[in-house]
C-alpha cells in the first residue's frame, strides 16, 4: 500500500486524513486476513461502516478469496469539518491490486480500465481516544477525478 499524502497545515485536518489512510490500510488487512473484526478494523471504522466492511471482508474469505497486489491512495482532501465530525475524500488506484483464490494461489488478474481507480467519500467523528473513527463510507469506481493515465 502507498499513500500519497501531504500534510495540510491544519493540525485537526492532517489528523482526519491521517487516520483516513489508516482506515484504508485496516479495510485491506481486513480482506487480506479474511477477518472483518481486527483491531484496526475496530479502531477506525464504527457504526454503518464498520458493519458493512466486517461482513464483506468476512465473506469475500467465504467466498475463498484474499487481496494480493499494490494498492496507491492519492488526492487526499477534507471536505468538511464540525464540532467532532468530519467528512473527507481520497482517491484509490486498484491497478495493480487482484483477488486472488486462498486454495489455488491463483490471482485473478484484470485488464487495466478506469474502473481501477475509486473515488473514495467518507463521514467521521472523533471517539473518546481521539481517533477519527469511519462511520458512512461510500465510493465510486471510474470516477472522472480519480482516473489516471
Amino acid at each position: 500500500m502507498t499513500f500519497e499524502r501531504e500534510p495540510t497545515g491544519d493540525a485537526t485536518k492532517d489528523a482526519i486524513l491521517r487516520d483516513a489512510a489508516y482506515a484504508a490500510q485496516a479495510r485491506i488487512e481486513a480482506f487480506a486476513k479474511g477477518e472483518g473484526q481486527t483491531v484496526n478494523m475496530n479502531r477506525y471504522f464504527a457504526a454503518y461502516a464498520r458493519t458493512y466492511w466486517v461482513e464483506n471482508a468476512e465473506t469475500f474469505k467465504k467466498d475463498g478469496l484474499t487481496v494480493t497486489g499494490d494498492y496507491r491512495y492519492f488526492d487526499f482532501k477534507v471536505t468538511d469539518v464540525a464540532d467532532g465530525t468530519a467528512a473527507a475524500r481520497y482517491c484509490e488506484d486498484q491497478s495493480k491490486a487482484y483477488n486472488k483464490e486462498i486454495k489455488t494461489n491463483k490471482v485473478q488478474r484484470t485488464q487495466p480500465s478506469d474502473k481501477d481507480f475509486v473515488l473514495y467519500t467518507l463521514q467521521a467523528v472523533r471517539d473518546s481516544a481521539g481517533d477519527w473513527q469511519v462511520t458512512q463510507h461510500s465510493w465510486k469506481k471510474g470516477d472522472a477525478a480519480c482516473v489516471q493515465g
